[in-house]
């Protein structure tokens, strides 16, 4: 499969890594607002240095100006606990009263 480098002015999101799946959509200008087009699946995240980003590319490569965006491979980023306990602590650093709405917790018995 064929590679590209996309090289970014500024730092890229530290979301990002390494089998993540890189979209890309044409914008255009039209009045005074930035427009999309169709969102294309550019590929899979192959390498990244700096602000560098390596794609294993399987459809037509983006040009100057257009969107770049990325999302993870569901399969591999799952967010759930994982054990037999968790411990957290919520703690508010600001000198303002605060209040918190809800805390939830995702319960999965994973053995008996």
């Amino acid at each position: 499969m064929p590679t590209t480098d996309l090289t970014f002015p500024n730092n890229i999101n530290v979301s990002v890594q390494i089998g993540d799946i890189i979209y890309y959509t044409p914008t255009s200008l039209t009045g005074i607002h930035d427009t999309a087009g169709a969102i294309v699946e550019l590929g899979f995240v192959t390498a990244i240095n700096g602000n560098t980003i390596t794609v294993d590319y399987i459809a037509a490569l983006p040009q100057p100006g257009d969107f770049i965006m990325f999302a993870k491979d569901r399969s591999v980023n799952m967010s759930s606990l994982l054990g037999y306990f968790a411990k957290f602590r919520i703690r508010n650093n600001s000198q303002d009263k605060a209040e918190m709405y809800s805390v939830s917790v995702d319960v999965t018995e994973s053995s008996k």
